[in-house]
């Protein structure tokens, strides 16, 4: 189970500053990558935002997914005025379903999606944010290896860019697994021109607006390539924030799977034309869910 004591708490923290303009007005750059720090008064770290839509993708996590639920049921509250749990079942073949269904039904702020097979990570994702309802939409993955306090320091920035993206200060993985995720990021740099320093971190922050004019087309791994790469096309200001990674404690990762990554690699050969060139009058995923 997840061990809440070993988690940092968010006040003792820094956080990234902005490089160029805090306006909104004014054209800030669409990646931040500059390594400077500033120290937040308390009342700062207390802001919360207004609404907030929190998406766990899950699949297999029966050891893990109680837990996380129930800490995020602790936490949520003193970071949003309205906050909400989408739990994304896709397709698990332990008791994930029963224990998510279990919850939603004690606590009306979680909601749970079932598919009836496995379709993928970016099928998962693309579920849970269609269901979403309020103004910023978060997502994480279900086990366990992010610090959900840490969460604050995204919101914090969610007023100047579109989209708030956490960056693994030490990514606590097998080896096997770091070597494919360098692999991959060089691969991606190559192809699409996406230089963001950890492209997969599942620990990301969108307005909802990113989805009225960005689409998600895959249902694998390549989902977080191709939201980011959509999104620097059309001009939006993406700031990336450190955050902690833990190694995980129970249940087995899918990334590392050769039939994930051989989807992935197929993705991103066949999205690799469209990503390259992306209408700027797209419609997204949630204008088109609205108007359907």
């Amino acid at each position: 189970m997840i061990d809440p004591s070993r988690l940092p708490h968010p006040g003792s923290s820094n956080v990234p500053r902005a490089r160029g303009s805090r306006g909104r007005g004014q054209d800030s750059p669409r990646l931040d990558q500059k390594k400077e720090y500033l120290s937040r008064k308390d009342e700062d770290l207390l802001q919360k935002c207004a609404s907030l839509s929190v998406i766990f993708p899950a699949f297999n996590e029966e050891e893990n997914i109680e837990t996380l639920i129930e800490l995020a049921r602790r936490v949520l509250p003193d970071l949003a005025e309205t906050w909400e749990i989408i739990v994304v079942n896709d397709g698990s073949q332990d008791t994930t379903s029963a224990i998510c269904d279990e919850l939603a039904a004690a606590h009306s702020q979680v909601h749970t999606i079932h598919h009836s097979t496995n379709r993928g990570y970016g099928a998962a994702l693309k579920s849970g944010i269609i269901a979403a309802k309020h103004d910023l939409i978060f997502f994480t993955d279900s086990d366990g290896q992010f610090d959900l306090k840490e969460l604050r320091q995204l919101i914090r920035w969610s007023d100047e860019y579109e989209i708030v993206a956490g960056y693994r200060k030490k990514r606590r993985d097998p080896p096997h697994r770091l070597i494919n995720a360098l692999a991959w990021h060089v691969l991606v740099r190559i192809v699409l021109g996406v230089k963001v320093r950890d492209i997969d971190c599942a620990f990301k922050l969108f307005r909802r607006e990113v989805f009225n004019r960005v689409q998600i087309r895959s249902v694998g791994a390549m989902v977080n390539t191709e939201v980011l790469a959509q999104a620097m096309r059309l001009g939006m200001r993406i700031h990336e924030v450190e955050v902690t990674h833990f190694p995980r404690q129970h249940g087995k990762p899918s990334g590392a799977n050769v039939r994930v990554i051989l989807k992935a690699f197929r993705e991103l050969i066949r999205l690799g034309r469209h990503l390259r060139r992306v209408p700027q009058g797209q419609t997204g995923l949630v204008s088109t869910v609205k108007r359907l």
